[in-house]
Order: C-alpha cells, then sequence, then structure tokens
C-alpha cells in the first residue's frame, strides 16, 4: 500500500517535492480530493491550519518566532525541513562524524554565496542549524559582522569547537552554492560545490550543471526521513525546537 502525500506549496516548490518523491518510488503525490492524505508537506505560512495530520514544514527559515511557539505548544507532528541537513555535501560529512572517523569535532567554516538579493539573515539559518547539530551544543560565545551584502558569524562551543559561517548575496550566477568543511581532532571531511557540481564560469555569471540533482537529492532525505518517522512511529532527526533555537540565535546576534 503507498504512503498519499498531499502537498501544499507554491507550484515551483511543489514540483521539486513532487519530483523527489517520483524519484523514491515508494510513496505517491495525492491530489485526488477524495482521498485522505496520510501526511502533507506545507509551506511555512500553512504550518497552524494543518494540526490534523502529521506535516513537513518547508523553509522554516521563513516560519516567524511566535509561530513556532505556538506550533510546539499545540504538540502537533510536525518535522520541519532543515534542508542543508539532508545535502549531498553534508550528509557524508556527518556520518564520518558519528562514525567516529573524524574524532572530536574541531572547527566547522561554511561559507555560502546566495542569489543576489537573497535574506542574509535567511540564508545564515541552515548553516547555524548545521554548527549546533555537528557539535551537539549550544554556543557558548557568539559574535556577528554584518554589511551591506554579507553576514559572517563565529560561535564558540563548550568542547572548544568553533564554527565560522559566511553568508553572501552578492553573487550574480543563476544558483546559489556552498563549501562546507569539518576539521576533526582525527580527521577532516569537505564539500564543495566546485567538486560536486562542475560549475562553468560565464561572463557574467556561473551556473552549476548538476545543481538540480543535488536538490533532489536533499529533498529525498528530507521526505524519507519525514515518512519513515511516521511508519516507524519513531521521532524526527530535527524539530521544531532546533528550529526556534536555530531563529533566537539569529536574532541574539543579528539584533542584539
Amino acid at each position: 500500500m503507498m504512503f498519499n502525500i498531499e502537498i501544499q506549496l507554491e507550484p515551483k516548490r511543489k514540483s521539486l517535492y513532487e519530483e523527489a518523491i517520483r524519484r523514491l518510488q515508494c510513496i505517491d503525490v495525492c491530489n485526488d480530493a477524495d482521498t485522505a492524505p496520510d501526511a502533507r508537506i506545507v509551506g511555512p505560512e500553512n504550518g497552524l491550519s494543518n494540526l490534523g495530520v502529521p506535516c513537513l514544514v518547508d523553509q522554516p527559515e521563513r516560519v516567524d518566532g511566535h509561530t513556532l511557539s505556538s506550533l510546539i505548544e499545540s504538540g502537533s507532528h510536525i518535522m520541519p525541513a532543515h534542508a542543508l541537513r539532508f545535502s549531498s555535501r553534508v550528509k557524508p560529512i556527518d556520518e564520518a562524524l558519528r562514525a567516529g572517523k573524524l574524532g572530536k569535532a574541531g572547527l566547522m567554516r561554511l561559507h555560502y554565496w546566495a542569489t543576489e538579493g537573497a535574506s542574509l539573515r535567511q540564508a545564515m539559518f541552515g548553516p547555524m542549524d548545521l554548527a549546533r547539530w555537528f557539535f551537539q551544543d549550544e554556543p557558548s560565545m557568539r559574535q556577528c559582522v554584518e554589511t551591506k551584502h554579507s553576514l559572517l558569524c563565529h560561535l564558540q562551543f563548550p568542547s572548544d569547537g568553533m564554527a565560522l559561517m559566511n553568508v553572501s548575496n552578492a553573487f550574480e550566477g543563476e544558483v546559489p552554492y556552498e563549501s562546507v568543511q569539518l576539521i576533526g581532532a582525527t580527521g577532516a571531511a569537505y564539500g564543495d560545490d566546485h567538486h560536486n557540481t562542475h560549475l562553468h564560469f560565464r561572463k557574467n555569471s556561473v551556473f552549476a550543471r548538476i545543481h538540480h540533482h543535488n536538490i533532489m537529492y536533499g529533498l529525498m532525505g528530507l521526505v524519507s526521513e519525514f515518512v519513515d518517522g511516521i511508519l516507524n512511529d519513531r521521532g524526527w532527526n530535527v524539530s521544531l525546537k532546533d528550529t526556534l533555537r536555530t531563529h533566537e540565535l539569529l536574532e541574539e546576534l543579528v539584533d542584539g
């Protein structure tokens, strides 16, 4: 029996999830109004209106703190789509860390080149969440430097590990890309779009040839974790509390 998911997103985001679900094959997109879905994928503006069924909330960096608090208090079955955790560049790094191949995490360094005009705060959400996830702790020291087109954040953790993250929105390319590194006590791991997507440099822009496939792998991982948690009645590896805490950290750094 197929697992049915209803997607309530704007057309562009919906088409991405539909393609990811088609690739998974064991899940079906529910478009029949007479069929009750097993779960839904909804946008950041629709989380509160879908409390009766498990939901995957897309782009949680766009959900405001008040709404997050309301969702947490409701006890609803919601998984926030922290997409960077499931990136095809990040997953091997995380797996190596959890398997003990890198030793104790020491330094995370991430550079993210967002498309021109993108929100710096929203672009920093994923890196900030990733740092908390890698170090499995809250930062004990925080620093932030912001310019018109760049946001630099430095986090120091109680373990003496640190994360240095920079996002920029002055990039003139057609798609964003990132470079992430994690150095541990006994090993290091590195993921970079320059290696994984065969960038084409043009006169006025950069084009990533297989960027779309990397997005697909990330969404497939997200949806798989979402559905597996439901079918096996277990907690997901990310929660709304993670989303809220990352928002709070960004507010403390950027606005504080």
